[in-house]
């Protein structure tokens, strides 16, 4: 027999027509007369959790009854005509969740915050920080030179024409 949902009072009739007491079920069991006797006056149809753990499942072992799976109780549990509703709103809301994600970033980004980094007298900075850095502009570590190799090149050649410049001076002077 397979149960989709059972009453107490159904639960009696079945115990009854195996021909098995009440005692006789509760030390078949490992339960007492009473425990069985209470989940048999139960007028209301008995959880999943109930009758799947404790009692009613070890009865329902004893009888011989096969509790049906969850997901073999109702064609909605596999998501007939479900499925693509939730698909569209599930859509929709990564939708919303990636504009939300990116609005908040580009705050971020605005955002100034206190540098922070310690000072000399060993107090944190207390100047804004440069917008979409961390630090201010005197503890951001801006740039220590050229990148490229045209920009190295422009910078070798400037500092050559000054050197020239400060030995001719030095030796003429």
């Amino acid at each position: 027999m397979k149960l989709e949902s059972i009453t107490g009072p159904e639960l009696k009739a079945i115990r009854r027509k195996a021909g098995i007491n009440q005692t006789e079920m509760g030390k078949l069991i490992g339960a007492s007369r009473s425990g069985v006797s209470y989940w048999e006056t139960k007028q209301h149809p008995l959880t999943s959790k109930q009758y799947r753990f404790g009692v009613p499942a070890m009865m329902f072992k004893v009888l011989g009854i096969e509790i049906l799976p969850i997901y073999l109780r109702s064609t909605r549990a596999r998501g007939y005509g479900v499925l693509p509703l939730y698909d569209a709103a599930q859509a929709m809301l990564d939708r919303e969740m990636e504009r939300r994600r990116a609005k908040l970033q580009a705050q971020m980004d605005r955002r100034r915050q206190p540098c922070g980094a310690k000072t000399r007298k060993g107090h944190p900075c207390r100047m804004k920080s440069e917008p979409g850095k961390r630090r201010c502009k005197y503890h951001g570590g801006k740039s220590t030179g050229p990148k490229t190799a045209e920009g190295k090149a422009r910078i070798a050649e400037a500092q050559r024409k000054r050197w020239e410049a400060y030995r001719r001076k030095k030796y003429l002077t």
